[in-house]
């Protein structure tokens, strides 16, 4: 089924979230600001999840499946994971094309695609995450998941995987850092933005590290929501280029990160 509705105005004209281009591929134009970049003058992982964030939701809205009509079903959507890969330096400050469709589905899962690329159709990041449906009351997955048709489900040339597969993290990680969910890291629901996740990764690498490295794929399991006030144990270590990074809240693992880059 293919759904009309206008394209998002990045100047501000038409106040609309974006469009339906071709094959089931919704598409946002974006510009991160200056300030959204590493220290090599690309947007962070953290910026960029954010933005898959507001896509995802944008395209179960114009489909008819967003959050409000999830909440009239006693449901959430929730990420459950996230994988994000770099093709090249990301720029600030440029208009940009951010596209996302929906993919396969299986067992209460609901797999999306991300493309990240410029106007003139290079492609800069792809990513690729799982959502599911949560019961609001019971914070466990539903089973009432009838009213979740018409997603359009498609497959696109050079996506990353749709697999549950995880990569490898150790389970003990030698390092430790404490940190406390504030206002500015949390989302409407008043829990830990799932992009500050990135942010709190980014955080944990020296200057040395981050100067000498650049990101070029990341990839999160989100486990336990972390509430506003919350104190959280960040458990990692860095190994050669890669990051490893597990979090831990009221003695339960709230989320596993793995964070691989390039020396340069």
């Amino acid at each position: 089924m293919e759904h009309k509705i206008k394209c998002f105005d990045m100047k501000g004209g038409a106040h609309m979230k974006g469009c339906f281009v071709s094959g089931g591929i919704f598409r946002r134009d974006v510009m991160f600001p200056a300030d959204a970049t590493d220290a090599h003058g690309g947007v962070t992982a953290c910026a960029l999840v954010r933005e898959f964030q507001e896509i995802a939701g944008d395209h179960y809205d114009a489909l008819g499946l967003g959050r409000d009509t999830a909440v009239s079903h006693g449901c959430f959507w929730a990420l459950a994971r996230t994988e994000l890969r770099f093709e090249a330096i990301v720029p600030p400050e440029r208009e940009l094309w951010l596209d996302s469709w929906a993919g396969r589905q299986a067992h209460g899962l609901f797999w999306r695609h991300y493309r990240l690329s410029d106007k003139a159709g290079q492609t800069l990041s792809r990513g690729v995450s799982v959502w599911l449906l949560m019961d609001i009351e019971s914070r466990a997955m539903t089973r009432d998941r009838g009213w979740v048709t018409d997603l359009g489900g498609v497959s696109q040339p050079g996506e990353l995987e749709a697999t549950l597969r995880r990569p490898v993290i150790p389970e003990e990680l030698v390092r430790r850092q404490e940190r406390t969910v504030t206002p500015a890291e949390a989302d409407i629901n008043g829990h830990l933005n799932n992009a500050s996740y990135l942010c709190w990764a980014r955080e944990l690498l020296s200057g040395e590290f981050a100067q000498g490295h650049r990101l070029q794929s990341v990839w999160i399991e989100y486990k336990k929501e972390l509430p506003l006030g919350h104190s959280v144990e960040l458990r990692y270590q860095i190994e050669g280029g890669t990051l490893f990074l597990r979090g831990r809240a009221e003695d339960k693992e709230s989320f596993i990160l793995r964070a691989d880059y390039d020396s340069i």
